[in-house]
């Protein structure tokens, strides 16, 4: 059975995720502040954090890049009221995996913990394979090769890179600084247009009308590769 860690100061709203996290199968840990949150990741082990950014004790931004130094395998969901593209765009840099706004439909908070789960305990596969295989899409990543229906599709080296990147986080947002930082080796703001020039055009080579979209734009935050294996 997985264990959640929910860390939110609103009693009502805890109690709510925590009823519904535990008729899905999940074993719940709660905490209402960020510093009674470290100091249980310090005595048991969970395999995700649901974590609120609107602490009392400790900004939830703290909370969140404590927590990643401390566990850097553990998948970090925030759950905010904050809308902000710059507050999410920051909490993703700190270290979260993934981002949900409040209010939020259950199904899909299930839905995110469900991938992010995957990534760091996969049912069918090793967790560094080296060949990923999503409906009409396969990738192996040591022989640089993809293929869509069965036909070997030709990559430059800048649409690889980009691919293996979001693919080896599939489920996850990649933001543009990443992405600018890991494909280019530099972070400008100036090569925005670079990025999304070149997921057009590795679209255009993996997307068909017959195959459905692997790629999904985060507006004004960055990528993420959906689908399952």
């Amino acid at each position: 059975m997985n264990s959640i860690l929910v860390v939110d100061d609103k009693a009502p709203a805890l109690l709510q995720l925590k009823r519904s996290l535990e008729r899905n199968g999940y074993e719940v840990y709660t905490a209402g502040k960020g510093k009674e949150a470290l100091e249980l990741l310090d005595r048991q082990l969970v395999d995700l954090i649901l974590l609120d950014l609107q602490l009392p004790d400790i900004d939830g931004l703290q909370v969140c890049q404590e927590v990643r130094e401390l566990y850097p395998l553990l998948p970090i969901i925030i759950i905010s009221v904050v809308h902000e593209v710059e507050s999410i765009v920051q909490a993703l840099n700190q270290g979260a995996d993934d981002y949900v706004q409040k209010p939020f439909d259950m199904d899909e908070v299930l839905a995110r913990i469900g991938v992010q789960l995957r990534h760091t305990h996969p049912l069918s596969a090793k967790p560094e394979a080296q060949t990923l295989i999503i409906g009409p899409l396969s990738i192996d990543f040591e022989q640089r090769c993809v293929k869509v229906n069965d036909q070997k599709v030709d990559l430059t080296y800048t649409e690889f890179k980009l691919l293996s990147i979001l693919a080896r986080n599939r489920g996850r947002i990649v933001t543009y600084d990443i992405l600018i930082s890991e494909v280019w080796g530099y972070d400008e703001v100036s090569e925005l247009q670079s990025v999304h020039t070149y997921i057009n055009r590795l679209r255009k080579k993996i997307e068909t009308p017959a195959n459905r979209r692997f790629i999904r734009n985060e507006p004004k935050i960055g990528y993420r590769f959906v689908g399952e294996e």
